[in-house]
C-alpha cells in the first residue's frame, strides 16, 4: 500500500510538473504544485479522526486505507478529461484533492506501522516505506513517463489509473491488515501536538529540516532544471524519476545497513554533510550556466539524500510514539516538517528565475552547516529511544 500511494503522489509531485513545463507553463505555476501539495501537510488536522474512528470488526485502519484507495481512483479518472495546455489551474486543483486522499492514506499507514511492528523492527518498517516509495518511481518513471509520454496526457493518466485501480483490488481481496487491535482511549482534540511536547521530537524535527535543505533545491526543482537543462518530457522522466527512484531505493538500503553499525544520528549527520558538499558544489559550476552533467548528479544525489535520510529520521521519530496516537503523532510530524518544506521550495522555485539557482544553494548551503552543529549538540535526546530499543 505505499506502493500504492508512492505511486501516485510522485507522479503528482513530479510528473505533472513535467508536462505543465513542456506546455509552457512558467515556473510560478509549476511552483504552485507545492501548494497544492498543502492538503497533503495538514492531513494532522483530521488524523485523531483517524485514530478514534474503530469499525466493531475489521482492522480500526483498514476501512481509511481502502477508502483512500477508492478516492484516488475516481480523482485520476477526472484528471483524463483535463489538458495541461489549455487547464494548468484545474490540473493543480486535481494535484490538491489527490494530495487529501493520499494524505489520509498515508495516516493510516503510518498508524498500522507503528502499531503492528516491535521497536526493534522500526527501522526495517522505515526502510520499507522509503524503498516502497522509491520503487513506485522507478516503475512511474521508466514505464509510465518514458515510455508513454510521448502518447500524450489522457495514455498517462489511464495508466496510472489502470495500476491504482488493479492496487486497489488487490487490497480489498488480498491484503491481511491484522487483528483488530484496541489501543486503549482514543486521542482527544489536541492530541496532534502532543508529540512537540517533549524534547527529542522536537529536536528530531529540528535537525530534519536543517540537514535536509541543502538537497532540497535540487530535488523540488528537478522539472525545471531537467527541461532548461535541455531534455525532454520522457528524458526528464527518466532521470529524474526512474534513475532518481533507484537512487532512493539504494538510498534508503544503505541506511539500513549503516543504522545498526554507526546508529541512526550519524546517518543522517552524514547525509547532511553530504548535502552540504553537493549544494556548494552545483553553485560553484552552476553560477554561470546549467550544465546538464551537474544538474544530473545534483538531482540524483537529492534523492539518494532524502529517501536515506527518511529512512534515518523515521527510524527515530516511532519509538516516541504513544500507544493509541500512532496515527496522528505520525501524521503530525511529517505534516509539519512537510509544510516547512513546501514553503521553502514553493519560495525557492518562484525567485529561480529572478536570482538564479547558485544564490540559493548557497543560502541553503548555509543552513545545513548550521543543522550539522545543531544535531552534534542535541544528538543525546533523539538517539535515546533508539538506545533503548
Amino acid at each position: 500500500m505505499y506502493f500504492a500511494c508512492g505511486f501516485v503522489a510522485q507522479f503528482a509531485a513530479q510528473g505533472v510538473g513535467l508536462f505543465l513545463r513542456d506546455a509552457g507553463a512558467p515556473s510560478g505555476l509549476v511552483g504552485l504544485i507545492y501548494v497544492a501539495a498543502i492538503p497533503y501537510t495538514l492531513r494532522f488536522v483530521w488524523a485523531p479522526v483517524v485514530d478514534r474512528v474503530r469499525p466493531p470488526v475489521s482492522p480500526r485502519f483498514r476501512p481509511w486505507i481502502i477508502g483512500s484507495q477508492c478516492a484516488t481512483c475516481l480523482i485520476l479518472a477526472a484528471m483524463a478529461f483535463l489538458n495541461p495546455a489549455t487547464s494548468g489551474g484545474l490540473i493543480i486543483v486535481g494535484v490538491a484533492a489527490l494530495m487529501i486522499a493520499l494524505g489520509t492514506q498515508t495516516v493510516a499507514l503510518g498508524g498500522l506501522m507503528v502499531e503492528g511492528l516491535s521497536p526493534p523492527q522500526y527501522a526495517t518498517g522505515a526502510t520499507i516505506k522509503a524503498a516502497a516509495s522509491a520503487a513506485a518511481g522507478l516503475l512511474l518513471g521508466a514505464v509510465v513517463l518514458y515510455l508513454l509520454a510521448d502518447f500524450g496526457w489522457i495514455v498517462v493518466i489511464g495508466a496510472l489509473l489502470a495500476v491504482s485501480t488493479t492496487l486497489l483490488v488487490v487490497a480489498i481481496t488480498a491484503l491481511d491488515f491484522g487483528d483488530r487491535i484496541d489501543p486503549g482511549p482514543p486521542p482527544n482534540a489536541l492530541a496532534q501536538f502532543s508529540i512537540f511536547g517533549r524534547a527529542g521530537p522536537r529536536a528530531l524535527f529540528a535537525a530534519s529540516i536543517l540537514l535536509s535543505m541543502a538537497a532540497l533545491l535540487p530535488y523540488a526543482a528537478k522539472s525545471i532544471l531537467l527541461i532548461d537543462a535541455g531534455f525532454s518530457v520522457s528524458e526528464g522522466g527518466l532521470i529524474g524519476i526512474v534513475f532518481g527512484s533507484g537512487f532512493g531505493v539504494v538510498g534508503a538500503l544503505t541506511a539500513r545497513a549503516a543504522i545498526p553499525r554507526i546508529g541512526a544520528v550519524r546517518v543522517m549527520g552524514g547525509l547532511g554533510f553530504g548535502n552540504l558538499v553537493v549544494a556548494l558544489g552545483m553553485a560553484l559550476f552552476l553560477s554561470k550556466d546549467l550544465s546538464a552533467p551537474v544538474v544530473v548528479t545534483g538531482v540524483l544525489w537529492a534523492n539518494f539524500a532524502v529517501f536515506a535520510t527518511f529512512t534515518a529520521n523515521r527510524s527515530l521519530l516511532m519509538p516516541f510514539c504513544q500507544p493509541g496516537r500512532q496515527a496522528t503523532e505520525m501524521a503530525t510530524f511529517a505534516s509539519l516538517e512537510a509544510i516547512v518544506f513546501l514553503a521553502v521550495a514553493g519560495g525557492a522555485l518562484a525567485l529561480l528565475d529572478l536570482v538564479g539557482i547558485a544564490p540559493l544553494l548557497i543560502v541553503m548551503a548555509a543552513i545545513t552547516a548550521g543543522g550539522l552543529h545543531f544535531i552534534w549538540r542535541v544528538s543525546g535526546q533523539i538517539a535515546q529511544p533508539e538506545m533503548e530499543s
